[in-house]
């Protein structure tokens, strides 16, 4: 079923803040903080979506995406005194690709080996782009004191 692009990008905004809020809550963060959670969490994999839809490569999408969450912890650290992981696993966790790691595990599985070190490499590629963009917004950090 084809839905309009506004429609679609409301719909994986409210998917995304649902899943990054669980996902704090479970990791036992107030109410507060998990609403700030699903915040980011919208936003930030809403531009890795909108990145994609407009034919950017799913890994420099994902850095970007993670570049963005980590900058808005480091903020969110200096003005209310979140530490950054309160606010930054919850969201990149939502990115992680599930998709491809199943994919590599069935192809692996029906001895389809290219197609199998595709998905894998992929995968590794879109989350090797998560954990530079984080580490990238680190940079930022203002030095201790």
């Amino acid at each position: 079923m084809e839905l309009a692009y506004v429609l679609k990008l409301l719909l994986r905004g409210i998917a995304s803040f649902i899943s990054a809020g669980a996902f704090a809550i479970l990791f036992n963060s107030s109410p507060r903080a998990a609403l700030a959670v699903g915040l980011l969490a919208a936003g930030a994999n809403g531009l890795r979506l909108i990145l994609i839809d407009v034919g950017m490569m799913p890994a420099p999408a994902a850095f970007l995406a993670a570049l963005s969450i980590g900058i808005v912890a480091l903020m969110m650290d200096q003005r209310h005194k979140v530490p950054p992981i309160a606010v930054t696993v919850a969201p990149t966790v939502i990115m992680i690709p599930g998709i491809y790691a199943f994919e590599a595990i069935v192809h692996f599985n029906h001895g389809q080996m290219l197609d199998a070190l595709q998905a894998a490499a992929t995968c590794s590629f879109i989350v090797g782009g998560l954990a530079t963009g984080l580490a990238v917004a680190r940079i930022f950090e203002p030095p201790a004191t």
